[in-house]
């Protein structure tokens, strides 16, 4: 039982006046990369992934809007699994940019979406494909809704399987756990993640209906990713020599060709 009022000292006394009716709490941490704002983050590419799955299944894929909801899902989709994927495998190098918002300096990535969007619905607004053979229409969004999902398998298992040696970003020094990976599907394309995310891209804006767009972004991204590659082998070549000369020789990559 606890001592009567009368018998505490002044000392106890005055911690009691001071003692609040409430618990106080830390403050919530919003820095960039503080677990609040990757759970945050994350949550909303849950609902973003959850909305646009419902909107596809309610309306039909095949609808302006449900075209719209598996567009959003996919691309959050993809967001999520960039995050995802450095986190279970490459965890050393994990940041809140791993979700790959904003992959270049110049904010290209956001600039092309937004573009492609405007095009996405100018067309509905303007009724471009009303009265359009609806078949060939829905075989245009089911080729293109198959490459995003393709493209998106490539890239994953391209990020699973190089693990600590995949980087989001060209590595231009060798790290102890830097090896070159040849297995998977590595043993059949040199640069899966490029190929993946280029087929990925076009596909969306295939399966969104977008003719300009889909024309630009295969443009832009060929001519970034063939780039990107002789950067990349340059330093590939620099770190493992003749054992990367034979895994070139070995195996060819699509890049080559887009």
């Amino acid at each position: 039982m606890s001592e009567p009022e009368s018998h505490l000292t002044e000392t106890q006394t005055s911690r009691l006046k001071e003692e609040k009716w409430w618990t106080p709490v830390d403050p919530v941490d919003w820095s960039e990369n503080s677990p609040q704002s990757i759970a945050l983050t994350a949550c909303a590419l849950g609902l973003a992934i959850g909305g646009g799955l419902c909107a596809a299944v309610l309306q039909g894929w095949q609808s302006t809007g449900g075209t719209f909801g598996l567009y959003v899902a996919i691309v959050a989709m993809y967001h999520m699994l960039e995050y995802l994927s450095v986190a279970l495998y490459n965890p050393g190098y994990l940041e809140i940019d791993s979700f790959m918002f904003n992959p270049d300096v110049g904010n290209g990535y956001i600039t092309a979406m937004g573009v492609s969007l405007a095009e996405f619905w100018l067309e509905w607004w303007c009724g471009m494909f009303t009265g359009s053979n609806i078949r060939l229409v829905y075989l245009c969004k089911l080729v293109g809704l198959t490459m995003a999902v393709v493209g998106q398998v490539m890239r994953t298992l391209a990020m699973v399987t190089a693990k600590t040696s995949f980087n989001h970003y060209v590595a231009t020094r060798k790290e102890k756990s830097h090896r070159l990976i040849t297995h998977g599907i590595y043993a059949w394309e040199r640069h899966p993640s490029y190929v993946g995310f280029f087929v990925w891209s076009v596909g969306l804006q295939t399966m969104l209906l977008n003719p300009i767009s889909c024309v630009l972004f295969a443009a832009v991204l060929a001519y970034f990713f063939k780039r990107r590659v002789q950067r990349e082998e340059r330093f590939l070549l620099r770190f493992f020599g003749r054992e990367y000369e034979q895994y070139q020789r070995q195996v060819s990559s699509l890049i080559a060709f887009i």
